[in-house]
């Protein structure tokens, strides 16, 4: 049971940096085609159909066997003046501007002859969304959406929806143990790890995770991992 509460949380920290990285992105209208490739480059796809705050984009990752300066090196050259550097965490970031798409590439060292990263692709920002975040999201009333992340790879359908509440853990629990029941879904496992607060509910086959973790304050993260199957 550890294990996946160890794994729930590092995905909500994992996700809070990677949309975080992604936030000033919108429309992937794009084509990854349109992205220049080094032939060092082992790619693969992260995220090809996904929808960020209402947002679409396409986000890979990639391995490199040459240097993370050599990296920065090629896009510096290949983008010729037309591009813009900045640090986010762990990550060097190159992004430029075309008529159509915003492309950044984030970069960081593996080894001093190695390095990885990610290839990330949208339309520039437009005129925001007028849709509501996440609402169609089952939530406590006072709740709010920090974050709202679906995908449509594979067979399934994902979502993850991060949120937060000045509701206590045990108060948030008690709410989806009753809203979830009462929206046709059946109570799977409930437990709780290190003051994380676990829940999954089953409906058929899909399958919804809701992890609770006090903030502290008295409040209350919660992150909702959902598959649907098509």
């Amino acid at each position: 049971m550890m294990d996946f509460v160890i794994t729930m949380i590092n995905k909500q920290r994992f996700l809070s940096l990677l949309l975080l990285g992604l936030s000033s992105l919108a429309q992937a209208n794009c084509d990854f085609d349109d992205f220049p490739v080094m032939d060092e480059m082992q790619v693969q796809s992260v995220m090809d159909d996904a929808n960020y705050n209402n947002r679409p984009m396409m986000v890979r990752s990639f391995y490199a066997d040459v240097s993370y300066q050599s990296v920065v090196n090629h896009y510096h050259k290949r983008w010729d003046k037309r591009y813009d550097d900045t640090a986010f965490g762990i990550w060097h970031q190159i992004t430029t501007m075309t008529d159509d798409c915003m492309m950044t590439v984030q970069v960081t060292p593996q080894t001093d002859s190695d390095s990885h990263g990610r290839l990330i692709i949208s339309n520039p920002p437009t005129i925001a969304s007028t849709e509501p975040l996440g609402g169609d999201v089952i939530a406590p009333s006072d709740a709010i959406v920090v974050s709202d992340l679906t995908t449509n790879d594979g067979p399934k359908l994902g979502r993850i929806t991060m949120l937060a509440s000045s509701d206590s853990v045990s108060e948030v629990a008690s709410f989806y143990q009753s809203e979830m029941v009462n929206k046709g879904w059946v109570s799977d496992r409930d437990f709780s790890e290190d003051g994380a607060k676990v829940l999954v509910f089953r409906n058929g086959l899909n399958v919804s995770n809701i992890v609770l973790i006090p903030a502290g304050d008295g409040t209350t993260q919660i992150l909702i991992n959902e598959e649907t199957v098509k």
